[in-house]
């Protein structure tokens, strides 16, 4: 029997690369370091060496500014969502563009891969009464705001975000002396993705988290931004040799990472858009309330989660497991209402009040019949039956290969996380090499849409955005010539 046929718990067989070097270097911004909402931060790439794509990450620092005394500025649950954009050039060229929704794309992709945003350097969770430095931000009946305007907060880096798509370039260590000068833009959001929250406490209280602050103008400032890159080097030449020759003889190495293209509408029940793609992959749809009292474009109170802990309703939260329903215990959790990801139902309505549980509620008479969500690719139904809200969380499962949601409850995944994906491509390990096995959309004209049937709002008081991903090849040839299918 061969070594290489036997299970890897028995086998002796051993990879080697010798002379191997490691070291990590911080690069500086060739703009400006410290932004306002909507600009830029740019950096260029080392030019030799090679990078460790999948560990590269932005570094910096956030200070909130209140629009007025007390006025409950909090940042989302996710730190992401001060990035609308992270676009890469190489040689001038654009290898990715990245869409408009940066933030509210990585939250979604974080709810269907059940991997949430670290609390330690991504701002995983809303705050309430401390900030991430343990800094008292209000007394109970003050409207305080999470700043970070003075200690580590203020003097040091605290915050740090990967690049999104292109950190799942495969393979994951790219040669720099292959490709031209290579050059990171980050586009900062709008002010917008912010809160104003009246209070510190929980839903039901007259000073709540989820009441919105008579002054709703808080900024953002994003200041000592940084990469920070992990390189290699390997002594012997071997490797670069060998993709040398790679480059004789085909003419070209390839590199391939997904891309997600954003499609946002108004949902009038149904979506709507073309697509030209080598590989489509996946689709992912959310949709978030445009209008009313928590319009996602607008600052003030934040999101429960639903069925965290409240006061003035149930005191405590709703489910045991969530800490124990008695006054005073559990957990309160919120989100932002940049990041409220809900399943269009008509009942629950879009205005129904958070605050006094009608918007939780999908137990209610009034629902008579489930929500209902399928695709459309030119004629061919996907999937082929029209699936509803417990069917679309299997099949979000099913497309993304997890076993669960980032999601404690049925209320949570309706209310606030409602995110569903169907795959169109062979499943695959995050171990494994990259697999182009996606639906190729170049032959026709293809037209894809997403219908809605039964408990649905049509009114248009929700904006649909449906993610797609796609395939992207990167060609690098002799001389540094870069070709981009996708």
């Amino acid at each position: 029997m061969e070594m290489s046929s036997l299970p890897s718990a028995l086998s002796y067989a051993l990879n080697r690369a010798n002379g191997t070097a490691v070291n990590s270097f911080q690069i500086s911004s060739t703009s400006a370091s410290s932004v306002l909402a909507n600009s830029q931060i740019r950096f260029l790439l080392p030019t030799s060496g090679m990078l460790d794509f999948k560990t590269l990450r932005l570094h910096f620092a956030v200070e909130l500014n209140e629009g007025a005394t007390n006025s409950g500025a909090r940042l989302p649950a996710g730190i992401k969502h001060l990035f609308n954009r992270v676009q890469v050039q190489i040689g001038g060229v654009t290898v990715a563009q990245g869409t408009n929704f940066f933030g509210v794309e990585r939250d979604a992709l974080s709810i269907v891969n059940d991997s949430p945003p670290s609390l330690v350097s991504e701002h995983g969770e809303m705050v309430t009464e401390y900030d991430y430095c343990g800094t008292h931000i209000a007394a109970p009946s003050t409207a305080g705001s999470e700043k970070y305007n003075q200690g580590l907060g203020k003097n040091s880096t605290l915050f740090s975000i990967d690049l999104g798509d292109i950190a799942k370039i495969s393979p994951r260590i790219v040669p720099m002396d292959l490709i031209g000068a290579c050059e990171i833009i980050f586009y900062t959001a709008p002010n917008s993705v912010l809160s104003a929250v009246k209070g510190k406490d929980p839903t039901g209280s007259t000073n709540a988290m989820t009441l919105s602050n008579a002054n709703t103008a808080n900024t953002y400032t994003i200041s000592k931004a940084s990469l920070v890159a992990n390189m290699y080097s390997l002594e012997d030449g071997v490797f670069s040799m060998a993709v040398a020759s790679r480059i004789r003889d085909t003419g070209f190495v390839e590199m391939c990472f997904p891309q997600h293209l954003a499609f946002s509408q108004a949902w009038n029940g149904s979506a709507r858009f073309a697509l030209s793609a080598m590989s489509l992959n996946k689709l992912h749809a959310l949709w978030r309330r445009n209008t009313g009292t928590y319009a996602f474009a607008t600052q003030g109170g934040a999101i429960p989660v639903a069925g965290s802990a409240t006061a003035g309703l149930t005191d405590g939260p709703r489910y045991p497991w969530q800490g124990a329903i008695a006054v005073d215990t559990g957990t309160a959790r919120f989100r932002g209402r940049v990041q409220h990801f809900s399943a269009p139902t008509l009942h629950p309505g879009s205005a129904d009040s958070v605050e006094d549980g009608t918007a939780l509620d999908y137990g209610a008479s009034d629902v008579v019949e489930p929500l209902k969500l399928q695709y459309k690719i030119n004629s061919a139904q996907v999937p082929n039956f029209q699936a509803n809200q417990s069917q679309w969380a299997e099949l979000t499962k099913w497309a993304n290969n997890v076993d669960k949601l980032d999601c404690q409850s049925t209320v949570e995944y309706l209310f606030n996380k409602f995110v569903i994906s169907y795959p169109l491509e062979l499943p695959h390990n995050a171990w494994e090499p990259a697999t182009i096995s996606g639906l190729d959309t170049r032959a026709t004209s293809t037209f894809i849409t997403l219908e809605g049937t039964g408990n649905v709002n049509n009114s248009s008081q929700y904006d649909v955005l449906i993610l797609a991903e796609v395939s992207t090849l990167l060609r690098i040839g002799a001389g540094k010539s870069l070709e981009v299918l996708m």
